[in-house]
């Protein structure tokens, strides 16, 4: 047997061994959230706790929340996150942030991604590169 063939079996059987939610369960989630149709039965217990969870990255870690919603807002717009940017642009005005951080935060993601298409389309060595940053 094949190691994809293996993988593959582990993984139908915990997904037989663990099961899905029905569906009933499934429209009573997604009615009370209906963002969270984003996720299959499968895993939407797990995606909605890791949701959960990681607004601790925000709202408890070392970088305060009006910084922490900067640099998501700042990615958001590398990204181009359509949903991301409204999202996190308000919660970093909610956090503290003013008008004027948030265009730094966005020009700063505007200036990395510059440089960063620069080096990358002129195909630049990196390890020359990281030799001229010491």
């Amino acid at each position: 047997m094949s190691k994809i063939t293996v993988i593959l079996s582990s993984i139908l059987f915990f997904t037989l061994l663990t099961g899905s939610i029905s569906d009933k369960e499934y429209k009573k989630i997604i009615a009370e959230d209906p963002s969270n149709a984003v996720y299959p039965k499968v895993i939407i217990k797990e995606a909605i706790k890791y949701a959960e969870d990681s607004k601790a990255l925000y709202n408890e870690s070392e970088i305060p929340k009006k910084y922490a919603e900067l640099i998501a807002l700042a990615v958001s717009t590398a990204f181009k996150c359509q949903y991301c940017i409204p999202y996190h642009k308000n919660a970093a005005l909610e956090a503290g942030a003013t008008e004027e951080e948030v265009k730094i935060a966005i020009n700063i993601a505007a200036d990395v991604a510059s440089g960063s298409t620069l080096l990358y389309g002129n195909e630049y060595d990196l390890e020359t590169f990281k030799k001229e940053l010491k």
